[in-house]
């Protein structure tokens, strides 16, 4: 007795062709372009068959999305509803996925008969970075996310053109004295090769010249001096941390003191000044 193969077995056996390239017994005596062509036609027709019997896309699923909008996801999947769900190239749609600014990772998979699912990894901002008087959210990588209107308390502000990309090693060094970190307000990156960090305000604030290398042991070396004799407490313009046997300091000019007086100039034997 013969067998009738079911309208949505069907579909099936054409997704399960369509996963194996449509591997259809066209013989090499072809020249390539119409081998490519065959294929071509054949992995068109058998879309069209798998879309008449119920393979269309009906719904899109999205896990881990907070940031992303469903409008780029929707362009970058480019897919509408109703569409043969074979048809969907799920790694090119990956790629673009990827490609949108707060995304780190994604996955996409058909779920036949018609559900596409995308999973997604964001990114987190870390820092906001200031330039040319605009604000861009950077992840933990140094990877610029989107521009802010305005400054975020909630984030340290970081300044220079490299400072996205050193950004995470220069607060992993600050973060190993956790009440000195928490009043770290901004970073600035000088001649991309150090920073000064600004604590309590950007603008006057304790400004804290960094060295070079060795950033941990600096701050720890302040976090110890604060401890013991609360030299933040007094009102400073900067300390340089820069060399290690020796602490630079200045004090803040009061702006309603008086100027001090100029020295006069002694004039040389028998000359006028």
């Amino acid at each position: 007795m013969r067998r009738v193969m079911q309208p949505k077995a069907f579909a099936w056996a054409a997704a399960a062709l369509l996963g194996v390239g449509g591997a259809i017994a066209v013989k090499l005596v072809l020249p390539p372009a119409a081998v490519a062509d065959a294929r071509a036609r054949w992995h068109n027709t058998l879309i069209d068959v798998s879309a008449s019997l119920g393979l269309k896309l009906d719904a899109l699923t999205v896990e881990g999305r907070t940031m992303t909008e469903p409008g780029d996801l929707l362009a970058a999947l480019d897919a509408e509803r109703g569409m043969p769900i074979l048809s969907i190239d799920v790694a090119q749609a990956r790629t673009a996925i990827e490609a949108l600014p707060w995304v780190r990772s994604a996955k996409v998979e058909r779920r036949l008969p018609g559900t596409v699912h995308v999973q997604i990894e964001e990114r987190a901002p870390y820092a906001l970075w200031q330039r040319s008087g605009r604000y861009t959210l950077v992840d933990r990588e140094g990877k610029a996310l989107v521009d802010v209107p305005d400054a975020d308390a909630s984030l340290p502000l970081i300044v220079g053109p490299d400072a996205p990309a050193n950004a995470a090693a220069l607060f992993e060094s600050l973060n190993t004295e956790t009440d000195l970190a928490a009043r770290v307000r901004a970073a600035v990156r000088v001649g991309q090769r150090r920073w000064n960090v600004y604590l309590d305000s950007f603008e006057g604030g304790i400004t804290i010249r960094l060295p070079e290398d060795d950033v941990a042991a600096a701050w720890a070396r302040l976090a110890g001096l604060e401890r013991a004799h609360q030299i933040l407490e007094r009102d400073l313009d900067f300390i340089d941390l820069r060399i290690a046997d020796r602490l630079v300091v200045r004090v803040r000019k009061d702006p309603n003191a008086p100027p001090e007086p100029k020295a006069k100039r002694a004039s040389a034997p028998g000359k006028s000044i």
